[in-house]
């Protein structure tokens, strides 16, 4: 075997914290192997940082080779930070760059400790618009040390979302240099890619995937989003601003009525009590809860508090528990009927992702000012591209159809991990969207 002709992609998922190897010999997709390794939790500290070490090293175990193996590294996206910067165009390119420079540090306080990737995305007399790449120096240096100690070195290295437009690419020729928003709906979430002129300018995931389409009932979109923990410190914000508010009135009363009591009665008419800004007194709750998380008792004098000691007739609150979370409530002219086939179903569900598809659309006009996407290009199992159909009834409302990936002659694997199909292709990868 070549070793020019053996092809190797290693890319880090941490939507669901595994680590993927793809190896395929010449351009035989049968030959692809396919190997993964989990790990516990998703960012890049130094229990990952092992966990990875080890599982190269197990990779490298099972196919050892006397040379230095040339690989493509595919970063999650969210290790990557995408941007567009205009700087006025200038005769001087020095200037230009000195420009987008400035533009740049006044973005990123941190730029000293980046490794930044910009190309002329458009450019016109008056201003220069550069696309950027950006990620953390640490993390690359300390990746490309562990290929170094397994003799590999990362000839490519992109991104997730970079990696699967030039799967796209190698799937269908006639997307290279196409303006389209991809959907790659993996099982448990979905990457959306904004594509313009053949590179990947942004993306967006979304936590569900073929699991939410494939599910025999109907889910309505805001209970696929877990807010629990946020719904609930909000919650617990609230009631302790109106706990303290009102414990805050009561003494201020007190006051008032002691100096009623106790004053002289030709005193002036004490000021009423005045309301509390509720962002203050969250403020001030959290400082002190920051300077001492244990007030569980009165202080004694040397500074200590004796534990809590019921006695008999103490009347001991119990916690409260939020309510557990409904489906909202919509008005009855904006309910649609009820699905009840799985066919249905799935026509249904998969509106979430058109919804979305849409809203990024019209939410993103900056990357759209660059090349409007003509279609969505959706990648999912042929037998739910009937959702499709059904979506692009309404072709004339959306403004845009909604066209399937044609990759029915492509195994599972490929179809399935697209951004690692992609590291075969480097030549298919912007040099924007290179690192």
């Amino acid at each position: 075997m070549k070793r020019n002709s053996y092809s190797t992609a290693i890319s880090i998922d941490t939507e669901v914290s595994t680590i993927h190897r793809f190896t395929m010999v010449g351009s035989d997709e049968k030959s692809i192997l396919h190997q993964v390794k989990n790990y516990s939790g998703s960012r890049f500290d130094d229990a990952f940082f092992q966990v990875f070490r080890d599982a190269v090293a197990e990779f490298v175990k099972d196919n050892p080779s006397q040379s230095v193996g040339r690989i493509s590294l595919i970063l999650p996206d969210n290790a990557v930070a995408l941007d567009s910067v205009n700087v006025p165009t200038m005769k001087n390119v020095a200037a230009t760059k000195k420009a987008l420079s400035d533009a740049l540090s006044e973005t990123y306080r941190n730029i000293g400790e980046l490794k930044i990737q910009s190309y002329i995305a458009a450019q016109n007399k008056q201003y220069t618009t550069f696309s950027t790449l950006a990620v953390q120096n640490k993390i690359l240096t300390k990746l490309y040390s562990i290929f170094s100690e397994n003799h590999l070195v990362a000839e490519t290295t992109t991104y997730a979302a970079s990696a699967s437009v030039a799967a796209v690419s190698a799937i269908d020729p006639k997307l290279k240099n196409a303006s389209y928003l991809l959907l790659d709906i993996k099982d448990t979430y979905s990457r959306f890619v904004f594509v313009v002129s053949g590179r990947a300018a942004g993306f967006f995931h979304l936590p569900f995937g073929l699991e939410f389409l494939n599910r025999p009932r109907f889910i309505q979109e805001d209970m696929l989003f877990d807010h629990t923990m946020g719904e609930l410190t909000v919650l617990n914000a609230k009631e302790k601003a109106k706990a303290r508010k009102l414990s805050i009135l009561a003494e201020d009363h007190t006051a008032d009525y002691g100096t009623a009591i106790y004053g002289d009665e030709h005193d002036a008419a004490q000021p009423a009590a005045q309301d509390v800004d509720i962002m203050a007194v969250l403020d001030s709750l959290s400082e002190e809860d920051a300077q001492d998380p244990d007030r569980d008792g009165e202080p004694n004098d040397d500074g200590t508090s004796d534990p809590f000691t019921p006695t008999p007739g103490t009347n001991i609150s119990t916690p409260k528990y939020m309510a557990k979370k409904t489906p909202r409530r919509l008005p009855r002219f904006m309910q649609r009927p009820v699905p009840e086939t799985p066919e249905d179903v799935a026509r249904e569900n998969f509106r979430v992702f058109a919804k979305w598809a849409l809203t990024l659309i019209a939410a993103n006009d900056r990357i759209t000012a660059l090349g409007a996407p003509a279609f969505v290009c959706v990648n999912l199992p042929q037998r739910l591209s009937f959702v499709l159909d059904t979506i692009n009834e309404e072709k004339e409302e959306n403004g845009i159809e909604f066209r399937r990936l044609g990759a029915d002659s492509r195994s599972p694997a490929i179809t399935s991990h697209l951004e690692l199909y992609g590291g075969f292709f480097p030549k298919l990868i912007h040099r924007g969207n290179q690192v």
